[in-house]
């Protein structure tokens, strides 16, 4: 079963008075600028992701760690942002977020994947 699968099958257990996966999502406005508190906000998630991701890299001798959402550094008021966001906005709504790590044993990402 594939992950979009998966999802969508969890989705169809959610009561529609609770959230209606059904009625489409609001476009979002593409934001003009960031805030410091969002910046702020930023720098330390990615801190933490960072935090995490080492640790599990450096000390694990059973899992590996990989990055696998989006990583890129733009802000809203930088050059190409715009399009970033809307490319953002389309995979929500076609897959959904996708986790920014995931973690393997070691001996299935080495066997599947030649990590």
């Amino acid at each position: 079963m594939t992950y979009y699968t998966k999802i969508k099958e969890l989705t169809k257990t959610v009561p529609a008075t609770l959230v209606d996966f059904e009625l489409p999502r609001d476009p979002a406005r593409t934001p003009t600028q960031a805030s410091s508190n969002f910046i702020t906000n930023k720098e330390q998630g990615d801190w933490a992701e960072n935090l995490v991701f080492r640790a599990i890299n450096d000390t694990s001798k059973n899992f590996v760690a990989v990055k696998y959402g989006k990583s890129d550094d733009l802000v809203a008021g930088e050059d190409g942002f715009d399009a970033f966001y809307q490319e953002f906005q389309d995979e929500l709504d076609t897959i959904g977020k996708r986790p920014d790590i995931l973690i393997f044993r070691k001996e299935d990402f080495i066997n599947d994947w030649g990590g």
